[in-house]
């Protein structure tokens, strides 16, 4: 009597063909979920209170990336290859934008967009913020805290022209605030080259780069301090401490040094020059090619901005805040699941908020 050799062979070739097909299933959601992140959406969790109230820490949200138009490249930005899907819309003051931040820093940013290219922003005091010389009023659930108070160079922000594409600047003769601004720019719209600062100093018309003088405690040159990075014991902090001027990110900080300079030198004329060297290549004049933004934290004493690094170049755009999909409260601990999870934040909408318009008015957070 024969065996059932044939339906064991089915049965074989069924299990096989249903392993096969689980797979095929499973790499094509992967595939779905790869694009829909590199090309669609970006998850954001909040990681500081910069936007409070409008967003908490705890806050977990989505980014949409096609509304301003994803890069075709995937990770792009930091191959320096700028290449975009059309946008459905520009960014425009008044969103709430993900960003990957100018400075030393990798990380992403979220902020609120002030003002764009074209504009100039100003702060009188410590709440008025102009952009075209017009009022720009607080979001909602933004605050003024009166605690952690920005630098009074920030409180009191002079005029500043936000470049738009096809600007041209010329860095030797910006102050030393737009200089720090510029030197951002030029790392976002060039996120492969190396672009460095270099400031000579003069006591009476004379070149002194290695003439010494003190800061904090230890006697260093200019030409030590940009020669690279410098290692020196700080007598305040009683630590060994490296310095890098090309890591200053906040033009306050660089304007204190600046400053402690000036202050080592009571009885010469001080005079300290700037430039800025892409690749090692001089930059004497720069055309703008993107757009560039201005943002700012609604938490507003409390949110390191465009107040501080400067302009966000279009090229480092990342995303259009859009939705909380999730909130946790950061304050309480994890074993007081789910009853420190903020319900009535899950599914709300981020709204934008220019300060101006009187639609804004009408919208509740």
């Amino acid at each position: 009597m024969s065996q059932p050799q044939p339906q064991q062979q089915t049965a074989g070739r069924t299990e096989k063909a249903g392993i096969l097909r689980f797979f095929r299933e499973m790499g094509s959601a992967l595939v779905m979920a790869l694009i829909a992140i590199v090309y669609i959406i970006q998850a954001f969790q909040i990681p500081t209170g910069s936007m409070e109230n409008s967003l908490l820490v705890g806050d977990f949200l989505l980014g949409l990336k096609f509304v301003y138009g994803a890069p075709i490249v995937p990770f792009s930005q930091e191959l320096g290859i700028t290449k975009r899907f059309p946008a459905v819309t520009k960014p425009k003051p008044g969103d709430v934008v993900i960003f990957k931040y100018p400075g030393t820093d990798s990380k992403d940013y979220i902020k609120r967009i002030v003002a764009g290219p074209g504009d100039v922003v100003e702060i009188r005091g410590n709440t008025k913020l102009l952009v075209n010389n017009k009022e720009i009023k607080l979001p909602p659930k933004g605050k003024y805290t009166g605690q952690s108070r920005p630098d009074p160079r920030i409180t009191n922000f002079a005029p500043l022209y936000i470049p738009a594409k096809g600007y041209v600047i010329t860095p030797d003769t910006l102050p030393l605030r737009e200089f720090l601004f510029f030197k951002h720019l030029v790392h976002q719209e060039n996120p492969t080259k190396k672009v460095n600062m270099h400031f000579d100093l003069y006591l009476d018309g004379e070149l002194s780069n290695s003439t010494p003088f003190n800061f904090n405690g230890a006697r260093v040159s200019l030409q030590d301090l940009q020669s690279g990075k410098l290692t020196y014991h700080n007598e305040m902090t009683r630590r060994t401490e490296t310095f890098d001027f090309n890591r200053f990110d906040d033009w306050t900080i660089l304007d204190y040094f600046i400053e402690v300079i000036r202050r080592n030198f009571p009885d010469k004329k001080v005079e300290i020059s700037k430039k800025l060297f892409l690749d090692s290549k001089r930059v004497e004049s720069y055309t703008v090619r993107f757009d560039n933004y201005f943002m700012i934290g609604d938490n507003r004493d409390n949110s390191m901005d465009s107040r501080y690094w400067g302009y966000l170049n279009r090229n480092f755009v990342k995303a259009k805040a859009f939705i909380l999909y999730f909130s946790l409260d950061r304050t309480e601990p994890i074993w007081k699941l789910p009853l420190n999870i903020r319900w009535d934040r899950i599914g709300k909408l981020i709204r934008n908020w220019d300060g101006v318009s009187e639609t804004d008015a009408r919208i509740k957070y």
